[in-house]
């Protein structure tokens, strides 16, 4: 045993946390407005927001980081990064952070988003494996993005119409909230909402996480529930 711990373990000044820190995520209304909103922009400039809608399904569907959507010297994202296996199966290839390459399994819904953004470039359904092309091409000029900058600039620019969209629905709390959220928040959103329904194993991986004990951190319905039963307690 080891004595140094059990000191610790004594020590007044060392404080201990009881259960999990709350992750930081959209709730579920807020997501609804954002991504109404992102469609909304979509449909109605789709020259610049139909980028916007496609890094929303991106940073939610495959958990991705802002840093694996934007190109550097480390990784530049393609087309042919989504590849389809020998079972008929989609997978997006990144590297994420600590330079660690993973597959991540890509949804029906996802693929969808990669349809539409590539119709919106005016390119086939989905790509082949010789499609070397950028998969967020800039704006204006050629190459690929590099910009995390400019990408956190048209999320957040999704983010502030939304809140004003819940403001004008007399849904100020909600709205007031959303003025906080960064664009993380929509990696920590799309691993909880799935870790209700996928396997935490399956979740790691495609996150990337080291450990389950990290995708644990997102499983918070032990959480609502012991709050919903405390909700109507009497004094």
């Amino acid at each position: 045993m080891n004595p140094i711990a059990l000191i610790r373990q004594k020590s007044k000044f060392i404080r201990k946390q009881q259960g999990q820190p709350v992750v930081r995520r959209l709730t579920d209304l807020q997501w609804k407005y954002v991504l109404n909103t992102a469609l909304s922009m979509a449909d109605i400039e789709p020259e610049l927001h139909e980028r916007t809608l496609f890094i929303m399904s991106a940073l939610y569907g495959m958990y991705l980081r802002i840093s694996e959507l934007a190109s550097s010297m480390r990784w530049s994202p393609q087309m042919n990064h989504f590849a389809r296996d020998g079972d008929g199966n989609w997978w997006f290839t990144t590297v994420g952070k600590g330079n660690k390459q993973r597959q991540i399994a890509v949804s029906n819904a996802m693929l969808d988003a990669l349809k539409r953004w590539r119709h919106a470039l005016g390119l086939s359904g989905l790509p082949s494996s010789s499609d070397q092309s950028p998969l967020l091409p800039k704006a204006k000029g050629k190459g690929p993005i590099t910009s995390t900058t400019y990408l956190r600039t048209l999320v957040q620019s999704c983010f502030d119409q939304a809140a004003l969209d819940l403001e004008k629905n007399n849904l100020c709390e909600e709205a007031d909230s959303l003025r906080d959220v960064t664009v993380h928040w929509l990696r920590h959103t799309g691993i909880s909402d799935d870790v209700k329904i996928r396997p935490r194993e399956h979740v790691r991986d495609d996150a990337g996480h080291s450990s389950s004990a990290t995708t644990d951190k997102y499983i918070d319905i032990e959480l609502k529930e012991r709050h919903r039963s405390a909700k109507d307690k009497a004094i």
